[in-house]
């Protein structure tokens, strides 16, 4: 309970779900200003409204239905950090921007968590992925079941073992420059053919990324700096070659290939630096920003869980980058001490193996449990004998990420596997908080009283929370896999999908009921407050349910109504068979919301709230509108359109960054006002 370890998704020149996100910067140590700023980054952003990621539809919080667009005060919500650059920066200016106000956050609020004995944690995967150098290596890739040539200046990514690396075949700049060309690659699908280029060479092949920048043919530097990249074909096997070395040409004489003509004019030679270097870079700006850090953890990828080995050379690159962080953490003297993480403990056969080839520069090995929570905790942990070992139960998992969660009894049972394996850390993975929060007391309460059971705490914890032991039959008898699932994941976490068979999910919910019948015993106040939240969550889960066979009943009859060739009888069974059912679809969803709205109480319930519309309902309700208005001939109207105002109960929320002030601290709370139709949102400075 005294741990906040944050993980950061790895640099990719090509924005995209998993991928770039401002917590740590990569960078280089001449480019972090002496109060820790920095002078180049790259585009980042965490989630927000107007991404198309994790499989959802940007959408400008103002065009929310529901009501939910009043507790948004900006079309493009997120975290503040990204505001003036929201969704992503789009200048050298802007990128910086993001990567400060993210330092300074960090800052202040693991300032504060020092103040309450947390330890603090950030960290990045491995192996690590850094911005291209101002100079980056044009990388020779091969792939003999393919007979592919790739020249790309990433690490090949994305060649899934398929490609081998050949050489390097020369060095482009970064940026673009003053009459410089793109070197783009280009990809035919049918041909599997990838080639580097100016322009494509034919049709059929699409642009997948620019690579860099380089000099055009009439631009040539003297003193050998610069070499002719020449392109190459073999039309026997559909490959284009493009190479600058002397061995690239003389292969591509050898081996069938005609001379297409010259693309550009790259660099001979070109330094790039070491992932030591990016390290060193990265952990002396933590220092110079002056962040009270305890741990930064280097991560396992999440394809690791897949079936990763010891012998596989990318375990081999990790271990090499490892040590490169290691001998980084050494050379600039860092105050926080060094731990992995990741999806799993080690690779197979012996998940262990981090043991005995990692230093002592590394204090601890740790990992989130497999299958996202629902294996048991890895047996490997009790072979860890040279580290400290932390296991890492999930709270709550991302396919169910829209919907409660209550884990409890596996919780307990993950901390009895990981204390017989001998781990001396637990800390829990979740992104919610408050939907959460039975599960983070448990495991408190275990930790210092280890016989308790999952009916021990529930009891306890009816009690605590409502003032009468009565709910604690009903959340007893529905945690973990008792706890229908409504959602899961498509493209993201918590997707809703159409679908008739939860129709008769009625009796799932009765558990609701049993819990509504409950509140006239609990007394006004925080219990009822409290007691309000977790019913409302529930109704909202049953509400998702009743959604999501409204839309498979309403995908049914259209799909049924689009057969009909002759256009007045597609009109009329339009009219008879499938607006009754949109309605009837609008009306569940709108139920669904005003319960969901009521749970409001945290950031972490608007994310969810933002998760349904734009990942969900976008696609139940909002683009199926223009296919049943062409069938019927005209607009929809009444209730088949959601109405924008809010159907619920007047609440007040105040989701506080803090819970805790210092005497005499300056403190800013936002409040949620709901009353009748509208939510405002008002900020207030008290000392």
């Amino acid at each position: 309970m005294n741990f906040i370890g944050l993980h950061t998704y790895p640099y990719d020149p090509t924005p995209g779900t998993g991928r770039d996100e401002p917590t740590v910067w990569v960078g280089l140590k001449n480019d972090v200003n002496d109060d820790g700023t920095v002078k180049n980054s790259y585009p980042t952003s965490y989630a927000n409204t107007m991404r198309n990621q994790w499989g959802y539809t940007a959408l400008p919080t103002g065009n929310y239905s529901y009501g939910a667009s009043r507790i948004f005060d900006t079309d493009c919500y997120g975290n503040p950090v990204q505001v003036g650059n929201c969704p992503l920066p789009t200048t050298p200016e802007g990128y910086n921007a993001v990567f400060d106000k993210t330092g300074i956050m960090l800052k202040n609020s693991f300032e504060h968590a020092q103040s309450l004995n947390v330890k603090t944690c950030v960290g990045t995967e491995t192996s690590l992925s850094t911005p291209m150098s101002p100079i980056a290596s044009l990388n020779l890739y091969y792939s003999k079941t393919r007979q592919d040539n790739f020249l790309t200046t990433t690490e090949c990514a994305e060649c899934e073992n398929l490609y081998e690396f050949v050489r390097v075949e020369g060095f482009v700049y970064a940026h673009p420059f003053p009459e410089s060309v793109a070197l783009n690659t280009y990809y035919n699908g049918q041909l599997q053919d990838n080639v580097l280029s100016v322009k494509p060479p034919a049709e059929g092949y699409v642009l997948v990324r620019t690579e860099g920048y380089a000099f055009s043919n009439s631009t040539r530097l003297s003193g050998n700096v610069t070499t002719t990249l020449l392109m190459y074909y073999n039309a026997d096997i559909h490959d284009h070659l493009s190479v600058s070395t002397p061995e690239g040409e003389a292969y591509a004489k050898t081996h069938g290939y005609t001379l297409v003509g010259s693309v550009a004019n790259v660099l001979a030679n070109g330094t790039v630096s070491t992932p030591k270097e990016y390290y060193e870079g990265i952990f002396m700006r933590i220092q110079k920003l002056g962040i009270p850090l305890d741990y930064y953890w280097i991560w396992t990828p999440e394809g690791w869980d897949g079936g990763m080995t010891s012998t596989n050379p990318v375990f081999k690159a990790a271990v090499d980058d490892l040590a490169s962080a290691g001998q980084a953490h050494a050379a600039v003297n860092a105050s926080f001490k060094l731990a992995t993480c990741g999806w799993v403990v080690g690779p197979l056969p012996d998940r262990s193996i981090f043991d005995r080839v990692l230093s002592s520069d590394y204090s601890a090995i740790t990992s989130i449990d497999m299958h996202v929570g629902n294996s048991p905790v890895d047996p490997a942990y009790v072979n860890i004998t040279k580290h400290d070992k932390w296991a890492i139960p999930w709270m709550e998992d991302d396919p169910g990420l829209t919907a409660p969660e209550l884990w409890v009894n596996r919780t307990l049972m993950h901390m009895e596997d990981a204390k017989k394996y001998g781990c001396q850390g637990l800390l829990g993975i979740h992104w919610r908080t408050v939907q959460t929060s039975p599960q983070i007391a448990a495991m408190a309460q275990k930790s210092w009283n280890f016989g308790l059971t999952s009916n021990d705490f529930w009891k306890s914890w009816s009690i605590d929370e409502f003032g009468i032991p009565d709910p604690a039959t009903v959340f007893a008898a529905v945690e973990s896999f008792n706890l229908p699932r409504p959602v899961n994941w498509g493209g993201g976490p918590g997707a809703f999908a159409g679908n008739i068979a939860q129709c008769t999910w009625g009796s799932k919910y009765d558990f609701v009921d049993t819990l509504a019948s409950m509140k006239s015993k609990v007394k006004p106040g925080s219990c009822l407050d409290r007691f309000e939240y977790w019913l409302n969550s529930f109704q909202y889960m049953r509400g998702i349910s009743r959604t999501e066979c409204a839309w498979g009943q309403y995908n049914a009859a259209i799909k049924k109504v689009g057969k009909e060739s002759d256009p007045a009888t597609r009109q009329r069974m339009a009219e008879t068979l499938a607006l009754p059912l949109r309605e009837q679809l609008v009306q569940n969803a709108t139920e669904m919301m005003t319960y969901l709205l009521q749970t409001v109480s945290s950031t972490g319930e608007m994310g969810t709230i933002m998760n349904v519309l734009s990942h969900s309902l976008v696609h139940a309700i909002d683009e199926p509108a223009a296919q049943l208005e062409s069938y019927l001939g005209r607009a929809l109207t009444g209730k088949a359109v959601p109405s924008r105002a809010y159907a619920g109960p007047t609440k007040l929320a105040v989701p506080t960054v803090r819970s805790v002030v210092t005497k005499g601290e300056s403190c800013c709370f936002v409040l949620l006002y709901c009353a009748e139709c509208f939510f405002v949102q008002q900020e207030y400075d008290r000392r």
